[in-house]
């Protein structure tokens, strides 16, 4: 089963427990900035493609997110079509690769 089948989907802000919320809350300042998204339109039901991010801009998006979460992205994330999907996503990908950074660390 893939990883992003796995994750549970967040469909409404009042369901971001507050490691989602504070992911969320980055997320959606790089989405206002840096692609012109009004704020008041970010939310985690809110389709990527409704919010003007196109399939090349969301691969620009995952950059950016790798870079601000210290992250790496699977060549295939899986679906990826609202903001509560990436939200998952990264919250997903922060707790498995810093767990595997830490085993790293921690072996002789």
């Amino acid at each position: 089963m893939r990883a992003a089948a796995r994750q549970t989907l967040i469909t409404s802000e009042n369901k971001l427990n507050s490691s989602e919320n504070a992911t969320f809350e980055c997320l959606q300042q790089i989405l206002a900035n840096e692609f012109e998204v009004a704020t008041g339109i970010i939310t985690p039901a809110a389709r990527l493609d409704s919010l003007g991010i196109d399939s090349l801009a969301v691969i620009e998006v995952m950059f950016r997110l790798e870079d601000e979460f210290k992250i790496n992205f699977p060549q295939d994330p899986g679906e990826l079509t609202t903001v509560g999907d990436l939200v998952s996503s990264i919250d997903h990908l922060v707790a498995q690769q810093g767990a595997q950074a830490s085993a790293k660390v921690e072996t002789p």
